[in-house]
């Protein structure tokens, strides 16, 4: 396994703070019609997938920031004739985003992350619900809260992970360029963003992947009415290139494509319901489904406006309604700022 020099450390802490003094401003205008969820798989997101954006960039001189925290029950396993997956356990995700526009044509953006993988605590809840729903336990029939993330399979490509874990996982320093942006009269937006991941997490706990991973994509919105109301539409489309990481190196892929689709619908002046999906493609060549098939995820949330603040707080649910390389089970909180009153929208 590779290990980051101190040299690259200190070097990785300095650009951290030069990022985050240049990003340091007047807090704004954010992003708020999409939620920032990643599938928390444990084997997956140590790898660069950004989380889900839209086209619309932070105001001219100002700053977009999001804290969210993230919970993640993992209960899946896996068999065949050569390889063994067990999936048991929970992560908690706890991540500042930070977005600011340096000039008329740039954004620029950094994310930090902490990541704990721990035993747990909701196994018997989600069970009873389950239970309730007429919902199948077989991947919960096991121990319960407890932590186990084991791949076993040909050659060299073994993992186990049982003791519990925290740490700073893989930094992300992002770049948006706008090739559209909205208008009053137009609600439309086209925008490249792009990210470089950073290998500042400990591979050795699945904290990071142990290599720089590189992404670029295409986003674009629209803002139509609904009932009266505005309806804020985001898809996007990307690939992301993966360096040579340290976790399952015999199986990783080099290249994953990823794209999603987001809609916001904005129920009364302060309220906001969201929906998304965020699919991507195969990490790893395996033939087990909850490492080595395509995700989708499916993420549902609310969007509450606090005006005099200046703060959005929300709350999504994330499942896997077709997949099991996406957790069974998902929660995220955010702080985050929200949308000036010069937000466009067709209904002015």
């Amino acid at each position: 396994m590779a290990i980051l020099s101190p040299k690259f450390g200190l070097r990785a802490g300095r650009l951290v703070l030069l990022i985050a003094c240049v990003v340091a401003g007047p807090l704004a205008a954010a992003s708020d019609d999409r939620l920032a969820l990643r599938n928390h798989n444990p084997f997956l997101q140590i790898f660069g997938l950004p989380t889900f954006q839209s086209a619309t960039l932070a105001g001219k001189g100002e700053l977009e920031y999001d804290f969210s925290a993230e919970l993640t029950n993992h209960a899946d396993s896996g068999e065949n004739a050569s390889e063994t997956l067990m999936l048991d356990g929970e992560t908690y995700s706890f991540t500042m985003s930070l977005r600011r526009r340096m000039a008329a044509r740039l954004e620029l953006g950094i994310d930090l992350p902490i990541i704990s993988h721990q035993d747990g605590f909701l196994d018997n809840v989600i069970k009873e619900w389950h239970s309730f729903l007429g919902v199948s336990n077989f991947n919960r029939r096991g121990p319960s809260n407890e932590l186990e993330f084991m791949y076993a399979g040909p050659g060299d490509n073994r993992y186990e992970l049982t003791s519990s874990s925290t740490g700073i996982g893989d930094i992300q320093l992002t770049a948006a360029i706008p090739l559209k942006e909205a208008s009053d009269t137009d609600g439309r937006a086209l925008t490249v963003r792009s990210s470089i991941k950073l290998p500042t997490g400990d591979e050795t706990k699945l904290h990071g992947s142990g290599a720089l991973d590189f992404s670029v994509g295409l986003y674009a919105s629209d803002t139509r009415t609904f009932l009266e109301r505005d309806l804020d539409l985001s898809a996007f489309l990307g690939g992301l290139v993966l360096g040579d990481g340290d976790v399952l190196p015999g199986l990783q892929r080099s290249t994953v494509p990823f794209g999603g689709f987001a809609a916001k619908w904005q129920a009364t002046e302060r309220l906001g319901i969201l929906t998304q999906i965020y699919a991507q493609g195969e990490y790893f060549d395996s033939d087990l489904e909850e490492i080595g098939d395509g995700t989708f995820q499916l993420g549902v949330g609310i969007d509450y406006h606090l005006p005099r603040q200046g703060i959005s707080l929300a709350i999504a649910i994330a499942e896997d309604p077709l997949s099991d390389t996406t957790p069974d089970f998902a929660i995220q909180f955010s702080i985050r700022s929200a949308r000036s009153s010069s937000r466009p929208t067709l209904l002015e």
